[in-house]
């Protein structure tokens, strides 16, 4: 009886009918890191808003971790942020919840 050829795992290489990525996760760098999200954070490098991004320091996994975040408004070093959706590798996106005051 003939061997039957495995079915190789892994990302289908490009040109092998895949479909491409579209939408929100279209610019993901590497797996969502879904621990982080409904975490809250301080942002430590400020945040110019809109696609450029800053950077928050997160409570996760019992640590403080760095990740780059975005948002659509500026927001200066030391407000208070929820993350709410990992952009896959080190990113991800925040809302406001607490302004430092002045």
């Amino acid at each position: 009886m003939p061997r039957q050829r495995r079915r190789r795992r892994g990302a289908p290489r490009p040109g092998d009918g895949a479909p491409v990525p579209a939408g929100p996760d279209a610019g993901q760098v590497g797996p969502v890191d879904l621990a982080v999200v409904g975490c809250q954070g301080a942002v430590t490098v400020r945040i110019p808003g809109g696609e450029s991004p800053g950077e928050v320091l997160v409570r996760v996994r019992g640590t403080n971790e760095l990740f780059i975040a975005y948002i659509d408004e500026a927001l200066n070093v030391g407000n208070r942020v929820f993350v709410h959706r990992s952009r896959g590798g080190r990113a991800v996106d925040v809302i406001l919840i607490f302004t430092e005051p002045e």
